[in-house]
This record gives structure tokens, C-alpha cells and sequence, in this order.
């Protein structure tokens, strides 16, 4: 999702044409503290956006050297100019671990991999059928 975060970055300021829009602070709030509220609406019962007991504990774990000093103050620059998607080696869902050191823990992915193969060569064939 930080791809998509930077891209809100960028685009608040293009579209209204002025680079103080759409701060960084204010794209990693909604992308974290509104992206919450918003699923609390879809999954009123669940207690999300929280690292407690009870909580559903969906959390990665990011492998990040940071280029400069990492402050309270520019994390939210860190994380739209400095994380990207292959520094992540966890990923939890709902407290239990699907991911760890990069490699996914209850799935065979050369099978799952083999399989998409063959399934991509039927898909194709009935798309140029």
C-alpha cells in the first residue's frame, strides 16, 4: 500500500496544483488512523487499529535501514520515500503468522507457482479462443 500512499501524495498536489497539499503526516493518518475507522464501519465488532489484547493483530515487520536520522517527526516521509514492499520478512493476520523471514508459512509456493503456470496457459488459450 505505500505505492498507492505516495500516489496520494503526488496526485493532491497535482491536481490542486499547489505542493503544500496532502502533507505527509496527513497521507500516513489516513492510510493508518482513517483506514481503521473506515473497516470498524464494514466490521463494526472488531476491534481494529490497536496493538492490545482482543485486538485483531494484522502487523509486518519491516527490515528498514533508514538513510537519515528517524524521528517521531519524519516517519511519515521515512515511510513514503524509504519503505517498499520487499522489506517486509513478517506479516501477521489476526494474531497468527503467515510470513516469516519472507517465506510464507503454510503454503507451498513452487507448487502454488507451478500450478498458476498451467492454469495462465488454459486462461490463455480461452482468451485468444
Amino acid at each position: 500500500m505505500w505505492d498507492e500512499w505516495k500516489a496520494a501524495y503526488f496526485l493532491h498536489k497535482a491536481a490542486h496544483r499547489d505542493p503544500r497539499r496532502a502533507n505527509g503526516s496527513l497521507i500516513t493518518e489516513m492510510g493508518v488512523t482513517n483506514n481503521a475507522a473506515l473497516a470498524g464501519m464494514f466490521f463494526p465488532n472488531a476491534r481494529l487499529g490497536a496493538l492490545e489484547a482482543g485486538a485483531h493483530a494484522d502487523l509486518i515487520l519491516v527490515d528498514y535501514l533508514a538513510p537519515t536520522p528517524l524521528s517521531a517527526g519524519n516517519l511519515p516521509w521515512h515511510i513514503l520515500f524509504g519503505f517498499g514492499a520487499q522489506m517486509v520478512t513478517m506479516t501477521m493476520c489476526a494474531g497468527r503468522i503467515l510470513m516469516q523471514d519472507r517465506r510464507i508459512v503454510d503454503l507451498d509456493e513452487k507448487e502454488i507457482a507451478a500450478r498458476a503456470r498451467e492454469l495462465a496457459v488454459k486462461a490463455w488459450a480461452r482468451y485468444q479462443a
